[in-house]
């Protein structure tokens, strides 16, 4: 009976208080001219009063005066995302109010180290990333205060592994990511052009002929084209599936040469001729495979280092069409990788493509009505239903800002439009088993994320049905083998991770054997985690030194009635050069721990 006249009260008091609502008002009026702008400005969680900002969908405009209007809301911004936008050096000196800033990105910026000066006062920083930007060793060393930083991006900028190691040994807890130098990139292109070494020297003729096979003919790759024998058969094998005719995520098109220079949503930046370093494909092929932005997708196919430096090589040369593969004047580290693609061409003329889906039919009008009601009933639960593309009408489900509070219940919403969800993350949510029922609608669901939930066997018995599934992340459930086999009949799949879960390795050998082509991720055991990170073990303590004014202790005298104890060995001292090739041979390892 008291909570009545306690809230009646609250609204009373509230009403006679005029600065609450003039901040509250102040406040909203601040988010909705962001999002008014084209960029985002939304809760962390429904349960939250901070926020997080991304400029992507206005990057191209999004200049030093735009940063400047979050000045209301800085101290509630959690995560900012200024990649690839306009802000300058100077303009970063809006950062200096966001005391609750843990997460900040900055990649393919013009920013160089005098930006750094305004991250000082972000005392919560976990995550910064300064890929692709001017910052250098010197300015590196200005994030030494940052202490709880944990992930730091430098790829392509200005900073060297001098600079890196000395920040280390400021910041030992954070890890700090340089990317591959340009030595690293040829290692593995070098190798794979000699495949012959591993050869048994017994056998000197049967290991010649699969090099006679890949041998570089100036012939053929006189009248090879660069572009349809070379680079589509590498994009048709690796990217064409979510950029092709008819599936084109961020509108980006990757099928036919005229759609790879049209390029996406951010412009005709995919392939800049000649500059293959501010080329998107292959900016974010370099990236982190644990950045959001990391292209393909971690869990698909990805491109390998001989396929990432021929795509360099194609770019560097002039991006043509249909020059000829030797008018390109490709490097000698190159020729027995594109003699093998030229071999299998000719094996082979047509690349081998996914098959294409049909494509859905059009909404009619009463599901589209339908789709919005149930749109809207997930917005008021800070759960997010959309497109899953822009030039399609499937969607895609996201609970992560409504985690906490979202169940089967909520889940159950969908059930009238399940056959249109082909993407569903429910990942840290509430939903168990009971859920199966609303998931065994959606026949045509691709992505399932049910990583950190009270999911397990039940619902893997009717994921086994769905034809088109590909991709399901068990982390962190109660999945066993006996839910992990029921998955045999979900031809489709190709991805399932089971990473601490109950699921063991001889059931993930025995699900691939039965779905070939698929992955089963399971992880590492405790023992392999604890054998990676045990710390090398110390070196012997070496004997105190003598005090110069200590004399030598004199000999007892031997007890003729006693055994004489055995001379203690001395140890020897391993030669310098010994030691340092020891060090060398056996250096510590780190985990890299990763979210599947």
């Amino acid at each position: 009976m008291m909570k009545l006249p306690t809230f009646l009260l609250a609204l009373f008091l509230a009403g006679q208080v005029s600065a609450q609502p003039a901040v509250d008002a102040a406040l909203k009026a601040a988010v909705d001219k962001i999002n008014a702008s084209g960029a985002s400005l939304l809760p962390v969680s429904s349960e939250s009063a901070l926020y997080r900002f991304t400029a992507l969908n206005v990057a191209k405009t999004f200049n030093d005066a735009a940063l400047a209007q979050l000045g209301p809301v800085a101290s509630k911004i959690e995560s900012l995302d200024l990649a690839r936008t306009q802000v300058s050096d100077a303009g970063l000196k809006a950062l200096s109010g966001m005391s609750a800033l843990r997460e900040l990105h900055l990649e393919n910026t013009g920013i160089s180290d005098a930006a750094l000066d305004h991250l000082s006062a972000l005392k919560n920083l976990e995550y910064l990333n300064v890929y692709g930007t001017k910052v250098s060793d010197a300015g590196l060393l200005k994030l030494a205060a940052l202490s709880k930083l944990k992930s730091l991006y430098v790829w392509q900028s200005k900073v060297t592994d001098k600079g890196v190691t000395a920040l280390r040994a400021k910041l030992p807890a954070a890890r700090i990511n340089n990317g591959w130098s340009a030595a690293d990139d040829a290692k593995p292109v070098v190798a794979a052009a000699a495949p012959t070494a591993a050869k048994p020297a017994a056998a000197p003729a049967a290991a010649a002929a699969p090099a006679a096979k890949a041998a570089w003919d100036p012939a053929a790759a006189a009248k090879a084209q660069i572009y349809r024998d070379i680079v589509a058969p590498i994009l048709a094998s690796k990217c064409v599936a979510c950029h092709g005719e008819e599936k084109k995520k961020g509108k980006l098109q990757l099928h036919d040469f005229a759609s790879i220079l049209k390029g996406g949503s951010e412009g005709a930046n995919t392939v800049i001729a000649k500059k293959s370093k501010e080329s998107l494909m292959i900016v974010r092929a370099e990236l982190p495979k644990d950045d959001d932005e990391h292209m393909p997708p971690a869990d698909e196919p990805q491109l390998s280092a001989a396929e990432l430096a021929i795509l360099k090589w194609w770019i560097d040369a002039g991006a043509a069409e249909k020059d000829s593969v030797a008018a390109a004047n490709p490097p000698a580290s190159l020729q027995a990788e594109l003699a093998a693609l030229l071999s299998k061409k000719a094996a082979a003329p047509v690349a081998e493509v996914k098959p294409a889906k049909p494509k859905p039919a059009p909404l009619t009008d009463a599901e589209k009505k339908q789709i919005a009601d149930i749109t809207a009933k997930l917005q008021a639960i800070n759960a997010t239903l959309m497109p899953l593309a822009q030039d399609t009408e499937q969607l895609r489900l996201g609970v992560v800002n409504a985690a906490a509070k979202f169940g089967d219940k909520e889940l159950a919403l969908l059930d009238p439009i399940a056959k249109h969800v082909l993407w569903v993350d429910l990942a840290r949510s509430q939903v168990t088993d009971a859920a199966a029922g609303t998931l065994a609608k959606m026949i045509n669901l691709e992505r399932l994320h049910l990583e950190n939930t009270k999911t397990g066997d039940g619902i893997a018995a009717v994921l086994g049905k769905l034809p088109n599934l590909e991709y399901v992340n068990f982390y962190g459930t109660a999945l066993t083998d006996k839910g992990l086999s029921t998955l045999a009949t979900a031809k489709a799949l190709r991805r399932v991770f089971a990473w601490q879960s109950k699921v063991t390795r001889d059931a993930a050998k025995a699900l691939m054997a039965k779905l070939p082509g698929a992955v089963v991720n399971v992880g590492m055991t405790e023992a392999e985690i604890a054998a990676l990170s045990a710390p090398p073990p110390a070196p012997p303590a070496p004997p105190p030194a003598p005090k110069k004014d200590e004399k030598k202790a004199e000999p007892k005298k031997a007890d003729a009635n006693k055994t004489p104890a055995p001379a203690a060995k001395p140890v020897a001292k391993p030669a310098p050069a010994a030691a340092a090739a020891q060090a060398k041979a056996a250096p510590a390892v780190k985990p890299a721990v990763k979210k599947p």
